[in-house]
């Protein structure tokens, strides 16, 4: 278990060592903040006025994502192109985390005995990384030029396909 655990933490460490994912992942985290807050803020505000847990906690979710998606759109991920596929991917990936966001947190509260702070901090961090992942690798990838991706490319545009 220890030597999976190395691997793991050398692999994670080759990643950080990345400046352009370790500023993408501060502003992810940047950002995240303002969704947890929109979140935290109607979660509780939606409690206090009578809503059941699960509700509420799914409507917190729910706005703190519309405000994650612009933030990291424009500025996490800088991403110009708007289309149709990103905002279905983004969709698509935040019902299946806010579905574990909202499950994760009704099951904390029915089984564990800790307060509702903990289980929210922990259930969000949990849903963060899923959604840093998503995000970074699946809503808000760059698809880089077909022409300029191909491997023989060498900024000529001769085909070499042509020459004799």
């Amino acid at each position: 278990m220890s030597r999976a655990v190395d691997i793991y933490m050398s692999r994670v460490m080759l990643l950080l060592e990345n400046r352009n994912l370790r500023n993408q992942l501060f502003k992810f985290i940047v950002t995240g903040f303002c969704g947890v807050f929109t979140d935290l803020g109607v979660y509780r505000m939606l409690v206090h006025f009578g809503t059941h847990v699960s509700s509420a906690k799914a409507l917190g979710c729910i706005l703190g994502t519309v405000v994650v998606f612009f933030i990291n759109r424009a500025w996490t991920f800088s991403v110009q192109q708007r289309s149709a596929e990103q905002i279905l991917r983004f969709v698509f990936l935040y019902t299946l985390t806010t579905g574990l966001n909202t499950l994760l947190n009704t099951l904390g509260l029915k089984f564990l005995s800790l307060p509702w702070q903990v289980i929210f901090v922990a259930v969000t961090a949990l849903t963060t990384a899923v959604n840093f992942l998503g995000s970074k690798f699946f809503v808000f990838r760059n698809k880089p030029d077909a022409f300029t991706a191909d491997p023989d490319f060498d900024g000529s545009l001769q085909d070499k396909a042509a020459l004799p």
